[in-house]
Parts: C-alpha cells; structure tokens; sequence
C-alpha cells in the first residue's frame, strides 16, 4: 500500500503513481490511498490502479497563526498527535483500512498517523522529500526545521499521547519520535543539493526517482513560466508586476479571487502573458521559459534544478521557506524576492532576472552536474523492498 496522508499539490501523487506502476512491473500489487483521490485519477484509472481516500485528520493547532513548526516534531503534533482522542479516531480509521487491504508492505509519502497505526506490525518504508523524510538525531529528536523557534508543543508530551494510543490498542510502544516516522529504513527522493536535513544525514539523498533528462537548451528569448497561487499577496503584486512590464511569458494560477478570472485573463492576454487553464506538462512548459517562478515546493524545485532553469522562489508556509532558504545556498541560478519589496522594485527586478545570461549558464551547469549522477531513488529503494 503506498499513502500520501498530508500535503498539497500534484506532486505527492505523480510520485506515488510513478512507484506503483514501478512495484507492478516487479510483481507487486499495488494500491493507494491519497489524501486527495481526485488529483491525478484519471491517470490512476488509466493505470488500473487502485485508489482510494487517507482517513482525513484536522489541526490541532489552536494558537495564534501563523503555525511555525520547530522541527518534524510539531509536523506530527498539528496532524494530531498533540491531541490524544483525535490520535486515537486517526488510528482507529487507519486500522480499518489496514485490516480491509492487509498489505505486506506501506510506502509512505509524508504519512505520520498511518506510521503509527503500523509501527513495528507492517514493514513500512517513508518516501520523498528531505522535508517528509526526516532524520534522527543521536539522542532521539528531531533536526531544527530553519532557525531555531519553540517547541509548538514539547515533543515528550506528542510521545506519551502515541504511548497512550499504542498501549490502548495493545501495540508496540515506539522509543522516541523519529522511529515511528523512519520504520525499516527511508528514500529521500531528491538532489542532495535540495535535502534541507543534508548537514544531518548520515547517508545522502539518493536523487530523483530515474535519471532526469538532459538539461532544456536556453529558449530563443527570455521568457518566464510562473505556477502561483494568488492566495499569497507577494504572488498577486508578482502578476502585477510581469502584467506592467509586459513580460513574455505563461502563467497558471491557482486561487484565483472569486469574480476576478476573466478580468484578470483579459489583462493578461493584453499584456502578451499566456494563461493556462489546466497545469501544462513541466518540460513543456520550461522549453520556452528561462525563469521559473513558484512558490518553492520540493517538484518544482527538482524540476528547475534538473531542466537547467533559473528560479525565483515566493515561499507560502514553513516547507518551502526551508527549501527556498538551502536552494539559495546550493543552486546556483535560484533567487529569492522578500515580501516587502516595493512594486517599484519588483518591475525592476523582474525582467533584469529573466536575462540574466550568466545565472542560466550557472543554473544548466548544476543541472548537467546532477544527471551525471548514477544514483537513483528507485535503486535505493531495491535493499528495502528486497529485505520485506
């Protein structure tokens, strides 16, 4: 059973349904349960895979937003390990699932309530991102997710509502945090370059699922391709801005105001900017660009550095400040623009970074530089699989 219980975006089930056609052709039987069964189901139909909803799980936090995790630890805490009966209700779901399906194996993508239904019953191994892949520090914790802020909730205390939970249930009792997350052994499934935990890794990350292709060639003109949602305000004043200055390019956007699409594809369609209707195939898209400019996310991230594309990063949440925060260390090519630049500054900005000839030639070094690797996480994912 392969799961992705927690996240956003296409990525966490492009990823899930790419191993699943992988396990089938070695002979397994794969099944999936997503936290959003309608992204990407057509293909899993297509696929004949099956696909079904994770149990759904609310926040637990109740502060004053925004919510700021000190390390996996809170990431835990807000899914519903800081309160013990909604951990108990989360469990007691997945337990069903898991008595309907008996799998002989989990694959988790960012699944910390499935791991503790399983913990040391199934073998379960976690997947993805070094962000969802957390590893374990020598006394049992969890690394600092960024600059170091307070526990949301004291780790200890997460742990004795997981003891309660497992006791209730007559289950194992997991010795700290990090074992209930990492089971037989984790696939971090991205660049080294891009593994915010790289400093505390005692293995690297093992790289992308298969060896990228080549590095696009740099389009005939700059021109950039932006995936944004407008529910952030740096990503509204962001389209602004490439709308005044006309910049040649595509958008697809998320989040759109109510009642504001036509006018704003008006605008756009005035200013030369193609706006896409549905996310348009990455390569395709990235062919004609020189920038990309998103949130942050680990996939685009991995597809910009691998495509040989420089970035511009407007991060949303906690995750992908950390991500932008280790690309701006690593990637050459990758930009960060704050939240309280000045419209001004941001029509100045914007097409200066669109052509800058020097920060693409650095961005398709790194790119070429990473698929000369031979590792791949799907290798790494063989010992694991073999030893089950």
């Amino acid at each position: 059973m392969l799961t992705w219980e927690v996240g956003e975006g296409f990525a966490h089930a492009a990823r899930l349904l790419w191993i699943a056609r992988q396990l089938r052709r070695t002979g397994w039987r794969p099944v999936v349960a997503a936290r959003d069964p309608e992204t990407l189901r057509s293909a899993y139909e297509a696929e004949g895979i099956e696909l079904f909803p994770a149990p759904q799980h609310e926040s637990c936090f109740t502060g004053t937003p925004p919510f700021r995790a000190a390390s996996y630890a809170d990431v835990m805490g807000i899914c519903g390990y800081a309160d013990r009966d909604r951990l108990a209700a989360s469990i007691a779901a997945w337990e069903s699932i898991l008595a309907r399906h008996r799998p002989a194996a989990i694959i988790t993508d960012y699944a910390p309530l499935l791991s503790l239904a399983a913990f040391r019953r199934i073998p379960l191994i976690p997947i993805g991102d070094g962000f969802v892949v957390p590893p374990a520090l020598p006394e049992g914790g969890f690394p600092p997710l960024g600059g170091k802020v307070p526990d949301v909730w004291p780790p200890a205390d997460l742990l004795a509502n997981a003891h309660a939970v497992q006791a209730a249930r007559g289950q194992p009792l997991p010795e700290n945090l990090p074992e209930i997350i990492n089971g037989i052994g984790g696939v971090v499934s991205i660049p080294p370059e891009l593994d915010i935990y790289a400093d505390w890794r005692l293995q690297p990350a093992a790289g992308p699922w298969e060896k990228p292709d080549a590095p696009l060639p740099r389009p005939d003109a700059p021109r950039f391709f932006g995936y944004l949602r407008l529910s952030q305000p740096l990503a509204r004043r962001v389209v602004k801005a490439l709308i005044d200055t006309r910049m040649p390019g595509a958008l697809f956007l998320r989040d759109i105001p109510p009642g504001r699409a036509d006018v704003l594809a008006g605008e756009l369609r005035d200013a030369g900017i193609r706006l896409h209707g549905t996310p348009p195939p990455i390569r395709e898209a990235l062919a004609q660009a020189s920038l990309f400019i998103h949130h942050g996310g680990i996939g685009s991230l991995t597809d910009g550095a691998t495509l040989g594309r420089m970035q511009l990063l407007l991060p949303r949440h906690r995750e992908q400040s950390c991500n932008a925060k280790r690309a701006l260390e690593t990637l050459p090519g990758c930009f960060r623009i704050g939240e309280n630049a000045r419209d001004e500054s941001l029509r100045e900005t914007l097409p200066r970074l669109m052509s800058d000839r020097q920060a693409f030639l650095r961005a398709q070094e790194t790119a070429t530089r990473i698929g000369a690797r031979p590792e791949t996480a799907w290798a790494a994912l063989q010992p694991l699989l073999a030893g089950i």
